[in-house]
C-alpha cells in the first residue's frame, strides 16, 4: 500500500485522472465537486470499476459502502488519502 504522503501530494486533481481512467467513454465534465452518482454515465458496474480501478492503480481497497457514503470526488479522495 502506497503511504499517506503519497495520497496528501497527489493532489485532488491527480485523483480525479484516475477517477477518469476508470471510465470507458466519458463525456462528462469532472471536478472536485462533481456528483459523481449523479452523472449519466455512473452505474452499479460502474461503481465495481471504479473500485477494482483504484486499488489496482493506488493500492487502496475502497469498500462498496464507501462508494455509497461519498456524494462527490472530492469525498472519494478523502477517504482514499486517509487509508
Amino acid at each position: 500500500m502506497l503511504p499517506f504522503s503519497y495520497f496528501y501530494n497527489m493532489g485532488i486533481n491527480n485523483f480525479i485522472a484516475v477517477f477518469k481512467e476508470s471510465f470507458d467513454d466519458l463525456e462528462s465534465e469532472i471536478l472536485a465537486t462533481t456528483k459523481f452518482k449523479e452523472m449519466e454515465e455512473w452505474t452499479s458496474m460502474q461503481a465495481l470499476l471504479l473500485i477494482a480501478h483504484i486499488d489496482d492503480t493506488l493500492g487502496v481497497v475502497l469498500e462498496a459502502e464507501d462508494v455509497r457514503n461519498a456524494q462527490t470526488i472530492q469525498d472519494l479522495f478523502k477517504i482514499v488519502s486517509t487509508q
